[in-house]
């Protein structure tokens, strides 16, 4: 975990109002803070010193647009028990060159994640694991 402070703020910020009707600069010292993300990809500048250690260790989200991924679109149900789950229908293609229907669940924590996959679309990822974790069962 890489975090350091070194820089100061150079802006300017103003007081409030005073009596004779002017504002006047206040010269404010702020420090950043600066981490390292944990694949040393890129040195952050951060407001706080949480902010920098949940960057340093990996666990912030980072906002890149990963436009190469593939989704699959999906269906949402509710199980008698009150489970929301999503289920992808996958084709396999056969050797005799029919397809054989599979569909694949993949339990969601609650109904407005079901519906942000139905809507988005479904990870490769999740499927393969849900698809995987389902020959085990």
């Amino acid at each position: 975990m890489t975090i350091y402070s070194s820089s100061i703020f150079d802006g300017t910020l103003y007081s409030p109002v005073f009596t004779d009707g002017i504002t006047r600069p206040l010269n404010v010292e702020v420090p950043t803070i600066y981490a390292v993300r944990a694949d040393r990809s890129e040195v952050v500048a951060c407001h706080n010193l949480a902010s920098a250690r949940t960057i340093a260790a990996g666990r912030a989200p980072e906002l890149k647009d990963d436009g190469a991924s593939f989704a699959y679109p999906c269906k949402a149900f509710v199980s008698p028990t009150g489970q929301y789950y999503v289920e992808v229908e996958l084709k396999t293609s056969q050797i005799n060159g029919s397809f054989l229907l599979t569909n694949v669940r993949v339990d969601v924590a609650n109904r407005s994640t079901a519906l942000h996959y139905v809507r988005n679309g479904i990870d490769t990822a999740l499927i393969g694991a849900a698809f995987i974790t389902s020959f085990n069962q």
